[in-house]
Formats: C-alpha cells, structure tokens, sequence
C-alpha cells in the first residue's frame, strides 16, 4: 500500500519508540511497526479530500504557535 520511498524506515522508529521511553525492540518489530504506521500513513493520504490544515504551508509554524497559546 506505501510507495517504497515514502515508507518509515526502522532507524526511524527506533529513534521515536526511544523518545517515548520504550525499551529497544526487535528488528522485526520494528520492521512490523514501520510497516503498519507507513500503511496507516498511506491511508490517510488517500481518503484526504481536501486541506489537512487550515494554515498554507508556509504559515505552517505561526499556526502552530499559535495553537500552543494558553486559552483565553
């Protein structure tokens, strides 16, 4: 279902499962995580319809800091 060149790679999945605090998998799992997020990821690409966000690209971080500002 992912284009090979837009799949995760395991490097990178190790990368953030440590970040989150997991301990170190195996690399057949991580092989199977890659896997299943780059399908998840591919999935959403094709039923998106339309923007994924209201911000242009290029406004992107503005938006994003100004999501991050305490409610008022």
């Amino acid at each position: 279902m992912t284009d090979e060149n837009d799949a995760l790679d395991t490097g990178t999945v190790a990368a953030l499962a440590r970040f989150a605090g997991y301990p170190p998998f195996e690399p057949e799992t991580l092989a199977r995580i890659a896997a299943g997020a780059s399908n998840a990821v591919a999935a959403v690409r094709a039923s998106a319809t339309g923007p994924l966000f209201d911000a242009e690209p290029g406004a992107f971080l503005a938006e994003l800091e100004r999501q991050a500002e305490p409610p008022r």
